[in-house]
């Protein structure tokens, strides 16, 4: 047997033991990550997958081109390899410039002409004027999840629409009493329109109001939002809602003052799109992502997972009420932030940026003459974990917060567990208190939330972060009865 014969078989055979290793399959479902064909996840599937077919191509041009020089063979290798990867490329870009996006977004800089505040980033809504009639499943998003993982909220039937300014508001006003700024939990992802909180406070009191909340925002842009599209509304109450769940995490910093302020411009979104945001938005990865769900995902997907109950079995929390059990689960990574000691949080970037966007908030409240509140919204590991301190077992503690934070060093699992435990209300306690200095508003809604849960209220869903319309009928509560003490 020649060289060339040996090469193209050796170059094969790698190609086939590149899928030996698989990826940690605990790992991926404590983050909710797809896993492909039962061991992989999407990372490790693309990588394997294109380094299998370089190496089956090059193992082809070694076999069939005998009488071609060495570096022939190479130049005609790199040629494949280059025009294949160009074309996949500009096909995935270009479609994905021409996408529709799901929200329309538009690019803000300069200074406010009215308010002197300098504006950078985006403002984001839904398009105008839509309906979406959905069935909420409480399930886990991917296929292959916790072992007998247990059920969820009911299904249940839901109404998604927008206003004419792409809001979520069944009633328009102009100008309004009260207006309610914020990101999902705000714009009421996960329920119908008639059991967002919103609207359910606006139900309850004689006061006209108005949602500005949407998805996927953080607390610079509530402020773009309300300076550019809520002032005109004129509300005579503006209250803001922050998520600790990821309105703290990298939050960016407003932009300085210019020494030549420029009046602030308005440019669509779409040409500034990032060359990965047109990848993520081409229908080719929206496929792509299609038939790994629907094809990929579903080969061995019910595998028993090797020893998950031992390493973080606690995972569901498993919360006995009065009825039954019910079953909340988050990721890592929203606990790990809420893992810091209130000085720690004091003198992050993460609090100092939020607090310069409650700063301006302060400022337009002065200036138009407004009341200001803000409304503090727990993560799902805030309000449920304390019910359930003594039955988590401080090494699956440990286990499941390192999957997301390699450096945590300690191997004192109980230590561990009870700083963590310790830290649970830290980035509340240092909003409230920053509130009271500077003697504004700030409701609360953890206490309820928990009380409700602890009485057997799913206030969360199982499989994802959001408030279920039990949830949204606590924080209706609580924001009513403070808005009847007020108004």
């Amino acid at each position: 047997m020649n060289k060339r014969i040996i090469f193209s078989l050796l170059f094969f055979v790698v190609g086939l033991l590149i899928w030996v290793p698989s990826s940690d399959i605990v790992k991926l479902i404590i983050a909710n990550e797809e896993i492909l064909l039962g061991r992989y996840s999407r990372s490790q599937f693309a990588i394997s997958f294109v380094l299998t077919v370089m190496l089956w191509i090059a193992a082809a041009i070694i076999a069939c081109a005998r009488d071609r020089p060495l570096s022939e063979r190479i130049f005609a290798l790199l040629m494949i390899y280059i025009s294949s990867g160009l074309s996949v490329f500009v096909l995935v870009v270009a479609s994905g410039f021409l996408a529709q996006p799901r929200y329309i977004e538009q690019e803000v800089h300069g200074v406010d002409a009215d308010t002197g505040i300098p504006l950078a980033g985006i403002i984001r809504h839904r398009p105008p004027n839509e309906r979406y009639d959905l069935l909420q499943k409480d399930v886990p998003e991917q296929l292959r999840s916790y072992p007998d993982a247990p059920a969820g909220y009911p299904e249940f039937s839901l109404v998604l629409t927008s206003d004419t300014r792409g809001f979520r508001n069944q009633e328009a006003c102009n100008p309004c009493d009260i207006e309610i700024i914020g990101d999902s939990f705000v714009a009421g992802s996960q329920v119908s329109d008639d059991q967002v909180w919103t609207e359910l406070v606006r139900k309850r009191i004689d006061k006209s109001l108005y949602n500005l909340g949407v998805a996927g925002t953080d607390p610079l842009e509530y402020l773009n939002n309300f300076v550019i599209l809520g002032r005109d509304l004129k509300p005579k109450r503006v209250i803001v809602t922050i998520y600790e769940g990821n309105d703290f995490r990298n939050a960016p910093s407003l932009p300085l003052p210019s020494a030549k302020p420029e009046a602030i411009s308005r440019k669509q979104a779409s040409y500034r799109m990032s060359v990965s945001e047109m990848a993520k938005a081409s229908p080719v990865t929206a496929g792509l992502r299609r038939f790994a769900t629907e094809v990929l995902a579903k080969i061995n997907h019910d595998k028993p997972v090797p020893s998950y109950k031992e390493k973080v079995g606690f995972m569901p929390l498993a919360l006995p009420v009065p009825h039954g059990m019910q079953y909340y689960s988050f990721d890592p990574k929203r606990l790990i932030y809420l893992n810091v000691t209130e000085k720690e949080f004091v003198e992050s970037s993460d609090w100092l940026n939020v607090r310069a966007v409650l700063d301006k908030f302060v400022m337009l409240s002065k200036k138009d003459g407004f009341s200001l509140t803000f409304v503090y919204a727990p993560s799902t590991p805030h309000v449920v974990m304390p019910l359930l301190k003594d039955s988590i077992p401080a090494d699956q503690l440990l286990r499941f917060m390192r999957y997301k934070n390699k450096k945590i060093k300690t191997d004192n699992a109980e230590a561990l567990k009870q700083q963590v435990f310790a830290n649970l209300d830290s980035t509340e306690n240092v909003m409230l208190a920053w509130c009271e200095q500077n003697k504004i508003d700030c409701i609360s809604t953890t206490d309820a939330l928990r009380k409700a849960t602890a009485e057997g209220e799913q206030t969360y869903y199982s499989y994802d972060q959001h408030w279920t319309p039990k949830g949204n009928v606590v924080v209706a509560g609580v924001v009513g009865d403070y808005l009847m003490q007020k108004e």
